[in-house]
């Protein structure tokens, strides 16, 4: 039969077909190599992206940069600088939402003193503390080692740090112990 295609060839077509899939970019094999510092990153360009759309908003709007005609050379840099603000802001500021959650939610557990509340949150608190980076993961076993957890796998193959809690925590515990 002349119309069909054998099982090799037909391998070989999905076999190159999905190379190219697994070509990465240099800009992706960046950001994969980054991980640890995924959340420092999208935070810093989460303020520069509010910082320019607030600026160009007040230029545009408040202090009057369209009716200046000394500045009037400015006013399509600042449109531009909106647009690609409002962009950013657009794909970025979810993900730092996300992370600033994940980042709550360590928090919220590395504040607790009970070993049993604890275990019973450990799938989230390790979640959340790789997503967050090295740091996170350090304090996330010196909570462990302070409540005698048993500590697992290779990635808490680590220094560990002490948990920081929150201030307000350690202004109600230093007052009671006052009393």
């Amino acid at each position: 039969m002349k119309g069909t295609i054998s099982s090799a060839s037909f391998a070989t077509l999905i076999a190159m077909a999905r190379s190219r899939r697994n070509q990465v970019g240099p800009l992706r094999k960046w950001w994969n190599s980054q991980s640890e510092n995924h959340f420092r990153i999208i935070g810093i360009i989460s303020i520069l992206s509010i910082a320019t759309f607030l600026w160009t908003m007040s230029f545009l709007f408040l202090l009057g940069g369209t009716t200046d005609p000394e500045r009037d050379h400015l006013v399509p840099h600042h449109w531009l600088g909106l647009i690609i603000s409002v962009i950013i802001s657009f794909y970025v500021l979810p993900e730092f939402l996300y992370f600033l959650d994940q980042r709550q939610t360590l928090q919220d557990i590395l504040n607790l003193d009970s070993r049993s509340e604890v275990l019973k949150r450990r799938k989230e608190a390790e979640t959340a503390a790789d997503l967050l980076g090295l740091k996170y993961r350090a304090r996330l076993k010196g909570l462990y080692e302070q409540l005698g957890i048993k500590v697992k796998g290779k990635r808490f193959a680590i220094e560990s740090l002490p948990p920081t809690r929150n201030k307000s925590s350690n202004l109600t515990e230093a007052s009671e112990e006052e009393e």
